[in-house]
């Protein structure tokens, strides 16, 4: 907590006002109640960018970054809490008002806590490079295929075979044994006894680049356990830091991507071939704080995983998680090799670099490793595949893109489209069921699922203006769900006779009560306030892109019947160019895709 008091705090926030002072960065244009525009945090050319001046907060839809207006400052001018805080009262001319005792005395310890580990921090460092007691250490890295280029990048460092040189070092440096007890350094039941003895170091540091905690590998082959890692503090949560980001920042907004893999090792291996962009969890999953972090900077996410049973599973959990914030996600696989670290060791670096220009979509991932497992010609095969997919399918958050999914999964699995979605939509894993929140809808509101039909005639019923248009590039017959041809219909008519009915004159004349509550919900959610026509012309594609597949899968069928009844050479010629045609105009509508 910072040393400042709300009163203060709030002080500040009324006396500077929140959309000026990000117009000063960024260009802002107002749309209702909000101001929007290009993220400062992240390239994009579609605004997803806003601020919401009466609630104080600005967010990010692309990127995820959010915050107040001293969140604001401390990411665009990299300062700490205390120093946007003060850059901001000199600013609103306010005076700065100390915290109360105990907010003092916890931030006296943290401060105490975050001097402490930079000083260790260094000393291990200086250990290994200057000590002979850390040649050991040296060497280990040395056979490991790492350069001293890289040890000193990460700061890695040395902690004594003893069990007392570094209490004693550090009293003499005037800590407390109270706050020595506090910082993790020191076992429990003996806060004399360092935890990290005879180990290779590696500070682990925030996202500003400050040492708060530390993993030790053990070099003496006699501890049980290979790697310690720092307990957590009142500086670390092991689930909100990933280990590498201050070294791969930059390489992660220059790449905008993040390659997620197992640990120490593969992180510095991948980074001295020169992909600059990796980090990994720490002795944990790949977790959702992790992921927020991680996705304040990149929107690609690429996993490499060990390829045994648990970097499988890892994979599938990073990927869901993934998803779930809108990474764009895409899985890297080694051949012959068992992570980045043996390539490193083993002298190929040229492998390495090549194996992570090869990498596969996380959904083609998922489903081809299905594939491997269960038989995909059964159908009970099938049914498993569809199953080991599915909980990254609910984690999607566009219905554009799930629909995508589900086609892609429909001709990987060779069934009808429309069969495989209606199977999506049938039920729920009891996890998605419980992840649901009411928000007030109605039991049958909030089990509807969209399909891609009624996504789009939602965001016309919302974008009335745009269906005089649109109705030329979707007609009434492209659209498989009858909801979706209900509103149509409602629209169409409205559009035929020059009326333009308001949100209560539309919701009377739909007769269904479920359509109705889905409707109203939409009028309210201001779901479609923003890129309705960027997001029309994705969803029209994509009904285009079924009804094309949809012709060519009967052409297909009808090629099949026309061969085994060995049908004249005149026939087959016409499904054939028919197939031709439609392959080319499937072609050019992908090719289309701005994405």
């Amino acid at each position: 907590m910072a040393k400042f008091s709300e009163s203060t705090l709030e002080e500040i926030k009324k006396r500077i006002s929140l959309e000026d002072l990000i117009a000063r960065y960024v260009t802002l244009n107002r749309k209702g109640d909000r101001f929007w525009g290009l993220c400062p945090f992240h390239d994009e050319k579609t605004p997803s960018f806003t601020v919401v001046p009466d609630r104080g907060f600005f967010h990010c839809f692309g990127c995820g970054q959010s915050g107040s207006i001293f969140d604001f400052v401390m990411e665009m001018e990299n300062l700490s809490f205390v120093e946007a805080v003060e850059k901001l009262a000199r600013e609103a001319n306010v005076a700065l008002q100390e915290e109360t005792p105990q907010q003092r005395a916890q931030r006296t310890q943290l401060e105490a806590l975050r001097d402490l580990y930079d000083k260790i921090s260094n000393s291990f460092n200086y250990i290994l490079l200057n000590s002979k007691a850390a040649q050991g250490a040296l060497n280990y890295l040395n056979r490991r295929g790492f350069t001293l280029e890289t040890i000193k990048k990460f700061n890695l460092g040395y902690a004594p075979n003893d069990n007392d040189w570094l209490y004693d070092f550090l009293i003499k440096k005037d800590y407390s044994e109270k706050l020595l007890a506090q910082s993790g350094l020191f076992a429990k039941r003996n806060n004399r006894y360092p935890i990290f003895k005879d180990r290779l170091m590696f500070p682990i540091k925030d996202r500003h680049g400050k040492c708060v905690a530390f993993g030790g590998r053990d070099l003496s082959g006699k501890s049980q356990a290979k790697y310690v890692n720092s307990p957590e503090t009142a500086l670390y949560k092991k689930r909100e830091i990933v280990y590498g980001l201050s070294e791969s920042k930059e390489g992660m907004k220059r790449e905008n991507s993040a390659i997620i893999c197992e640990g120490y090792f593969d992180v510095m291996a991948l980074h001295q071939v020169g992909i600059d962009y990796a980090i990994a969890p720490l002795g944990t999953s790949f977790t959702e704080d992790q992921g927020k972090l991680v996705r304040r900077y990149v929107d690609k996410l690429y996993t490499l995983f060990d390829n045994d049973d648990a970097g499988i599973e890892a994979t599938k959990r990073t990927l869901i998680i993934g998803e779930k914030l809108g990474f764009e996600t895409n899985v890297i696989t080694l051949e012959d090799a068992k992570d980045p670290a043996d390539l490193v060791e083993n002298r190929l670096s040229d492998k390495l670099i090549s194996s992570c220009r090869n990498y596969k979509k996380g959904f083609d991932y998922l489903v081809t490793n299905s594939i491997l497992l269960y038989d995909s010609k059964e159908a009970s095969g099938k049914y498993r595949i569809f199953e080991e997919v599915r909980p990254f399918l609910e984690a999607v958050n566009s219905e554009i893109v799930r629909h995508s999914y589900l086609r892609d999964l429909a001709n990987y699995l060779q069934l009808d489209e429309q069969t495989v979605v209606n199977d999506y939509l049938k039920k729920e894993s009891p996890k998605a069921k419980g992840d649901k929140k009411s928000e007030g809808r109605s039991t049958k509101v909030k089990e509807h699922r969209r399909s891609i039909d009624l996504y789009v005639m939602l965001n016309l019923m919302n974008n009335r203006e745009l269906f005089a248009s649109a109705r030329s590039k979707l007609k009434i017959e492209d659209l498989d769900d009858q909801y979706g041809v209900e509103l149509y219909t409602i629209l169409e008519d409205s559009c035929r006779s020059g009326t333009n009915p308001t949100d209560e004159a539309i919701l009377n004349k739909i007769s269904d009560s479920t359509l109705r509550s889905i409707v109203a919900l939409s009028f309210n959610s201001g779901e479609f306030s923003e890129n309705s026509e960027k997001v029309l012309e994705e969803s029209i594609r994509s009904i285009s892109l079924r009804k094309l597949e949809k012709s060519r899968r009967n052409i297909e069928n009808l090629l099949r019947l026309a061969e085994r009844e060995q049908s004249v050479a005149v026939e087959l010629a016409h499904l054939l160019l028919e197939k031709t045609a439609l392959d080319e105009q499937i072609k050019q509508l992908k090719e289309s895709n701005p994405n």
